[in-house]
Formats: structure tokens, C-alpha cells, sequence
């Protein structure tokens, strides 16, 4: 019954911080994206306080991508970053972190790429192009950063709008950190440096290259997030090329998104070898739409 009465207190708790912090909109995603934080380990940090962080977090990629039906995602703060493959008995998707106390910039950063993860129906099975995705889910985060400290900082009523300023600059730096010194040598970078991305799909700050082309697609439409939920959807080949990979992403797709995946395409794949073919008509919604 204290144990009851203690999770009742800390969901009108956070509740409250949320709704605070994101005006009253936000009861509806309150009820549609379910994220439950582990009461300990956060230090310094209340329980009430990460929740509204991570709610924040998740909230403009999760809108971006259609406002899908999701499992309860269950955060930790140690043991990660990452998203545990395996299911709990009660089918929720469990993350763990690696970001304890008040270090907002960093927990949004990484619950953001573990999110998106989550977003673009990961599978454990099938890695052969699990760099494309890694990349993704590191535009994720920027992107999820850049829209917080612009939408922190407009809400004047809210004691978090000071933080802001830590966002933007966080982003920044990660930014900073792996531009080009021209956008126009993307293409001759990535000529360069294709194997190497291939091989290396935990090298944030290399993929975080192709992860800048990314997000300026994403922000200049973030309906590209509708299409990412398709990422993993489809029977893949066992020695699946890059453009195999393309070719299932696109059939599996909805017809209105497929425009998306073509921009990341003509991205990452030489012209002469994009020929999605009439293999595309076949589109389905993931499960859990």
C-alpha cells in the first residue's frame, strides 16, 4: 500500500512538472507516450524532474513520426546508453542511460538517439547496415536538442527557459565537432570515407557527418521521421548491399512518405544505382501503429 500510494504521489508529481513545463497541451501526450522512470539512481536529480525532461525529449521526434502507438518505455539511468533488444514480460521496451544529476543537455542527448532507436523499429537480427541507422538516430538527438532550446526558451513562465541556453550551446558543439568547412564536401567526404562508416557504427563523431546532412533534411521537413519507422520493416537479404537496403525500405514505406526515403538516397547512393523499380507498390503500417 506505500509502495501504491508512493508511485500515485510521484505520477501526480511529475504530472504536474510536465504540465508546467509544456502548458496544458500536454495532457493528451501525457496519456499517449508512456515513459516511466526508475525512481532511484539520478542523484541529485528528482525523479519528477527527469520525467519532464525526457517527456520533452521525446516529444517533437515522436510527434515528427506520426504520433505512433509505442510500447511503455521504462528509463534507467545507468547501464547504457542503449536500448535492451529483449522485452519485459508486460511487453515494455526498456532504455538505460548513463546520466546521473541535473546534466539536462546530456540526458536529452541520450535518451534521444536511444528513442529514435526505438522509432525506427529496431532489430537485432539484421546489422548488416546498422551504421545508416546509428547515423539516424544521432540526427535524432540534434535534433531533438535544437527544438528543446527553442521551445524552452519561448515559454517565459517556465523556470527551465534559462536552460536554453545550455541546449543550444550542447548542440552546438556537437555540430562544431564534425562539420565540414563547406557543405559542399559532403559528397567527396563521404566518397572517402564510405568503408569506413560501414565498418565503424559506433563512431559518433564520424557518422555524426553524415548525420548533419541528415538533419538538415529532417528539420527542413520533419515528415522524415514518418518514413524512418519503416527502417527495418521488410525480410532483409543476407548479404543485403546498401542499395538493397534502400530498395526494401522504400516498398515498405506508405506511398506518401516514400518522397523521404528517396532524399536520403540520392544522399548515400550514387544516381546511376537508384532504380527503386515497380517492387515499391507494397507499403505497410508498422506494428504498433
Amino acid at each position: 500500500m506505500i509502495a501504491q500510494a508512493r508511485h500515485w504521489f510521484l505520477s501526480v508529481v511529475c504530472g504536474s512538472v510536465i504540465l508546467t513545463l509544456f502548458g496544458g497541451a500536454s495532457a493528451s501526450v501525457l496519456a499517449d507516450l508512456r515513459i516511466e522512470v526508475g525512481v532511484e539512481g539520478w542523484e541529485s536529480a528528482s525523479h519528477a524532474d527527469v520525467k519532464a525532461v525526457l517527456i520533452s525529449t521525446a516529444q517533437p521526434l515522436w510527434k515528427a513520426a506520426g504520433s505512433p502507438q509505442l510500447p511503455v518505455i521504462r528509463v534507467e539511468p545507468s547501464g547504457g546508453p542503449i536500448v535492451l533488444h529483449r522485452r519485459d514480460a508486460d511487453g515494455a521496451i526498456r532504455v538505460r542511460l548513463a546520466a546521473q544529476g541535473r546534466h539536462w543537455s546530456q540526458l536529452a542527448y541520450q535518451f534521444s538517439h536511444e528513442f529514435a532507436h526505438i522509432l525506427c523499429g529496431f532489430d537485432p537480427a539484421h546489422q548488416s547496415h546498422l551504421w545508416l541507422e546509428e547515423a539516424a538516430c544521432e540526427a535524432a538527438s540534434l535534433f531533438a536538442l535544437r527544438h528543446m532550446a527553442k521551445s524552452w526558451s519561448q515559454d517565459k513562465d517556465s523556470t527551465w527557459a534559462s536552460y536554453a541556453p545550455h541546449l543550444k550551446s550542447y548542440s552546438d558543439a556537437l555540430i562544431e565537432e564534425s562539420a565540414l568547412k563547406s557543405p559542399d564536401n559532403f559528397r567527396s567526404w563521404y566518397g572517402r570515407h564510405k568503408e569506413r562508416v560501414q565498418e565503424n557504427p559506433d563512431d559518433r563523431k564520424l557518422l555524426r557527418v553524415i548525420s548533419l546532412e541528415w538533419l538538415r533534411l529532417l528539420e527542413e521537413d520533419p515528415r522524415g521521421w514518418r518514413a524512418l519507422r519503416y527502417l527495418n520493416q521488410g525480410d532483409h537479404l543476407a548479404d543485403e548491399s546498401l542499395t538493397d537496403a534502400f530498395r526494401r525500405w522504400r516498398k515498405h514505406c506508405p506511398e506518401k512518405d516514400r518522397q523521404q526515403v528517396d532524399r536520403i538516397m540520392r544522399l548515400l547512393i550514387d544516381s546511376g544505382e537508384i532504380t527503386p523499380g515497380a517492387a515499391d507498390v507494397d507499403s505497410r503500417e508498422p506494428a504498433g501503429s
